[in-house]
């Protein structure tokens, strides 16, 4: 089976069969859910008894121990975060915590602008103003920086390392190979989760650290880290604090009570409204403006307090959304001129800092190719990097690794920065390297078949039992019987397919616009995901090609 996506179908249920056992208790939806996951049922088990133990964290208690030593001889504190969502609520969360401590301590953020991580001119104003320095989100690869550096540094990072690491305290999973895999996929901010856990039972501090794991989980998920069993804790029980919220429970978390109020989500609050609705309007500040503004939000003590810097999150937001459409407007354009190259690179001003992987992600999903979207300064140039399914991105740019000043990422995405004048042999080098890699072929597996008409509140209340979803743990997809499509509209940038028994898919997939129009009067199997939220609102992911025709 293939789809008009390009994708070939690979229906799961097919080949896999889950335990006797599972389909018994579970009954066969969930069984073949879990199985085709490759996991049990201890994960539906999210008691936060169930977390691995702090001591299998490298340095913690090391670092432990240095915090409160800082603490009980007055020293200050600096803490240096990251302007994204896992950066800021790693950043807000040991704040708040080491505030409510006794510690002096303040925090700064740097800005798209200053660029990510420690410089050596930021370590040595901080040296003289404070005795301890704790990063987090950043500072793993500082190793230059940090060298000979003026102050004792704390690193709460899960970023890779480099075979070298920096003269620091570091609190990174990743540094010990003997490391449980499931903490090496945790972010900052439940690395800050669990520091304060061990910081509170050391201090005997009046604080629930419980309280904190609505910051966790948006961090976590923000931030698309895998849901093993360990994150799936974190952020079930982040979930369940923030559903808490929003329902009108008492709470001095002021900041997210009016994010959640003002973004008017109705009813249980899922992973999806998380990774949607919460994360990209805490991450627009930092596109667009200052990350602080998201941050000063999360730290508020008082609703008018509260109110005040949602409304500015609230003006970044949009301008984040304005910005991204100016920007993809050129970005497509140039894009256009670069028809016969296997990797696109797109030059922008400074302006489009914030929001050039925003952008690179668009391209490369509308044009199947992998993007690099520059913002170009008087010396520097920093890219924004996307991949497309079945190229690993990370794996082509390494090869260009002596040309960047700083680079990092991962397989669908990277980050990169290189001198000005050496665009013109990296977009000359690059188009080598990626147009001699394989592509593997794009796939879609698909859970079960599953007729849409008998979706029920049984099916429903099954799915529900399984979030959150995210990374690893994926939303559910299925596949319908063959079904005759009657028409195909378009309604607020959204499109809708309608089948026989007044059936309705909705996607907002613009790679398949040019498509849409033969399916009328065919008869095909639709691959679907289903709202949760919404009973019988269908998500449309691909629809059955034909004859090798689509």
């Amino acid at each position: 089976m293939k789809g008009i996506s390009g994708r070939n179908w690979f229906l799961l249920s097919e080949i896999i069969e889950p335990q006797k056992e599972l389909k018994e208790k579970y009954g066969p939806l969930i069984a073949q859910l879990l199985a085709n996951r490759n996991v049990d049922d201890r994960v539906l088990d999210t008691r936060l008894k169930n977390l691995l133990p702090y001591h299998l964290i490298p340095n913690i208690e090391h670092a432990v121990e240095r915090i409160i030593k800082s603490i009980k001889k007055g020293e200050r504190i600096i803490i240096y975060g990251d302007y994204d969502v896992d950066g800021i609520t790693g950043s807000a969360l040991l704040y708040d915590f080491l505030k409510k401590a006794g510690a002096r301590v303040c925090c700064t953020l740097p800005t798209r602008q200053t660029g990510y991580g420690l410089r050596k001119d930021l370590v040595d104003t901080f040296a003289k103003y404070a005795q301890l320095l704790i990063t987090v989100d950043n500072g793993t690869t500082a190793i230059e920086e940090l060298k000979g550096s003026p102050i004792e540094t704390v690193i709460i990072d899960h970023h890779n390392p480099h075979e070298e690491l920096p003269h620091a305290l570091i609190v990174n999973p990743k540094i010990d190979e003997l490391t449980p895999n499931e903490l090496k996929e945790i972010s900052s901010v439940a690395l800050c989760f669990y520091l304060v856990a061990r910081l509170n039972k050391e201090l005997n501090v009046d604080i629930d650290v419980r309280d904190y794991l609505y910051l966790t989980a948006i961090g976590t998920l923000a931030d698309v880290m895998p849901l093993n069993p360990l994150n799936r804790i974190l952020v079930s029980n982040g979930i369940r604090m923030l559903n808490y919220i929003l329902a009108g429970g008492e709470t001095t978390a002021y900041g997210i009570k009016v994010l959640l109020e003002g973004i008017g989500i109705k009813g249980e609050i899922t992973s999806k409204d998380i990774a949607f609705s919460i994360a990209p309007r805490l991450n627009a500040p930092g596109r667009v403006s200052n990350p602080r503004i998201a941050m000063n939000l999360l730290l508020s003590k008082d609703i008018n307090t509260a109110r005040m810097w949602f409304k500015k999150v609230e003006e970044a937001n949009q301008q984040r959304k304005y910005i991204s459409d100016k920007a993809f407007e050129k970005a497509i354009y140039e894009a256009s001129l670069q028809k016969e190259r296997s990797f696109l690179v797109v030059r922008m001003g400074e302006w489009a800092s914030g929001v050039a992987g925003i952008v690179a992600g668009r391209l490369s999903s509308l044009l199947s190719k992998p993007s690099a979207v520059f913002s170009v300064g008087k010396e520097l140039a920093t890219a924004s990097v996307r991949g497309v399914e079945g190229i690993n991105v990370y794996e082509g740019l390494k090869k260009l690794s002596h040309m960047y000043i700083k680079w990092g990422g991962h397989t669908s995405a990277a980050g990169i920065t290189i001198r000005k004048d050496h665009m013109q042999t990296f977009e000359t080098l690059v188009e080598q390297v990626f147009s001699q890699m394989e592509r593997e072929e794009p796939r879609l597996y698909i859970d079960a078949p599953l007729d849409p008409a008998r979706v029920d509140e049984r099916v429903i209340t099954a799915l529900k039992s399984l979030e959150p979803y995210g990374e690893g743990f994926p939303q559910p997809i299925f596949v319908s019987p063959p079904l005759r499509i009657e028409r195909v509209e378009t309604i607020n940038g959204r499109y809708i397919l309608r089948t026989q028994h007044n059936i309705t898919f909705v996607s907002y997939d613009t790679t398949l616009k040019n498509k849409w129009e033969e399916l009328v009067g065919s008869v095909r199997r639709i691959a679907y995901s289903i709202d949760t939220k919404k009973g019988k609102l269908f998500h449309l992911v691909d629809v059955e090609e034909l004859n090798g025709s689509g």
